[in-house]
């Protein structure tokens, strides 16, 4: 496993990590919109989260505005399968870290109820994020939020949130600038 000291000094990585469901190369439009990056800063505020989780970093636009949230001692966690980030990220904040790795398998390792608020825009497919939204819900706090991006253009995010409904979570989708979609769900 790789951490944000492994980083290449400049460009993109030199080795692009792709898994069984996930197989693009990286553009510009995967970049959360800025409202939705500085609307997730909003939300870690004012629902005090203090320990953070990003899924699908990319070039930390959104990671930023997480850090830039946090409560004094607070803690962000980024997981990506690539490292894109533009930015120092630990530079924005005391407490960061940052995972190259599979987000099901890295998820494992942590214990139930650790996270406050979790924003998922990582491998959209079906065969991945039901599977990642299981671990999720284990991960987060009675109370917590997870905000999940792309949940209107995309059919299998959209058909994780009719799911999520399903089994009794609130979830609540807003349209964002350039119409993708940004869901949250509240664990019950």
């Amino acid at each position: 496993m790789q951490t944000l000291s492994d980083k290449p000094k400049r460009g993109r990585p030199k080795k692009i990590v792709t898994t069984a469901t996930f197989n693009e190369l990286a553009r510009h439009g995967w970049n959360s919109e800025p409202d939705v990056c500085q609307f997730i800063g909003s939300i870690i505020k004012m629902n005090k989260s203090a320990n953070v989780l990003e899924i699908g970093v990319f070039e930390g636009e959104t990671a930023v505005k997480m850090i830039e949230a946090l409560p004094y001692g607070g803690k962000y966690t980024g997981i990506d399968i690539n490292n894109y980030l533009k930015h120092d990220l630990k530079s924005f904040g005391t407490d960061v870290e940052f995972i190259l790795g599979e987000s099901i398998t890295l998820l494992k390792g942590y214990p139930a109820n650790h996270f406050d608020f979790i924003f998922v825009d990582g491998d959209h497919s079906w065969a991945n994020i039901l599977p990642e939204f299981k671990e999720v819900e284990r991960v987060l706090a009675k109370g917590g939020i997870v905000a999940y991006h792309d949940t209107i253009h995309i059919a299998d995010v959209k058909k994780l949130m009719e799911y999520a409904a399903h089994y009794n979570y609130n979830v609540i989708t807003l349209n964002t600038s350039e119409g993708r979609g940004l869901s949250l769900i509240q664990k019950p």
